[in-house]
């Protein structure tokens, strides 16, 4: 058996609808420089119908339900169009993800990866960690502070650090999708802290959103990002 497939077949079920969640954050991630390359996929609707492409975007709305926003391509990365598709996302019965064995850390939420390089170094995360904090700035148009404990881990953790960063920051930018999540942040957040943990924790006073995870244990991710979405809103 492949290594490939190794991977592929230690890969745990999961619902459609987180997977498309990661989908859809992942292109925010890789929107704001990340190096990753969220996977093309068919999405499969019980009327038959299916479409090929990259999950650009997802709309949460409690009255109108979940919209999918899907750029058409072709299995190959090489055949690329103009075309997108609105998808009712409870329309959609079924998802294949093409070449899957490049994207099992994405699609198991850490629980499976291919073997990991070296950690970052203490100014790689701090990089990368001030590249989230002033994205979320610049949408906010408002001053908002990073907390961080990178100079006190030790450096086998960074990696945890930054993932922990990435929850973080994806699922205030996923609040940002309309002018009352806007608004909710601008008035009520004034600082992230992020830091080691037993378990993943959000929680927020003083207009402080501290968030805490077990950091040791990275790649794995703790908590699923529409969880994370959803304990944010909470506090807000």
């Amino acid at each position: 058996m492949t290594d490939e497939r190794k991977l592929i077949r230690a890969l745990p079920a999961r619902s459609v609808e987180d997977i498309i969640a990661e989908l859809a954050a992942a292109q925010v991630r890789a929107a704001r420089g990340e190096p990753l390359s969220p996977p093309v996929v068919s999405v499969h609707l019980a009327s038959g119908f299916h479409a090929t492409g990259e999950i650009i975007d997802i709309l949460f709305d409690q009255r109108r339900g979940t919209t999918l926003l899907l750029h058409l391509v072709g299995t190959s990365p090489h055949d690329r169009s103009s075309d997108v598709i609105y998808v009712r996302a409870d329309a959609v019965a079924a998802l294949t993800v093409h070449a899957a064995g490049g994207h099992v850390a994405l699609l198991s939420a850490g629980q499976v990866s291919a073997p990991a390089g070296p950690p970052p170094t203490k100014l790689e995360a701090r990089r990368l960690l001030e590249r989230l904090r002033s994205q979320l700035q610049e949408r906010l148009g408002v001053d908002v502070a990073l907390q961080s404990t990178i100079d006190e881990l030790p450096a086998e953790h960074l990696g945890g650090l930054v993932e922990l960063g990435n929850v973080v920051f994806g699922a205030l930018q996923s609040v940002l999708r309309d002018d009352l999540g806007v608004e909710a942040v601008k008035t009520q957040i004034k600082a992230v802290s992020i830091a080691n943990g037993a378990a993943f924790t959000l929680s927020l006073s003083a207009g402080t959103l501290s968030a805490v995870a077990p950091l040791a244990e990275h790649p794995r991710r703790w908590v699923e990002q529409t969880e994370a979405v959803s304990r944010l809103e909470a506090l807000l």
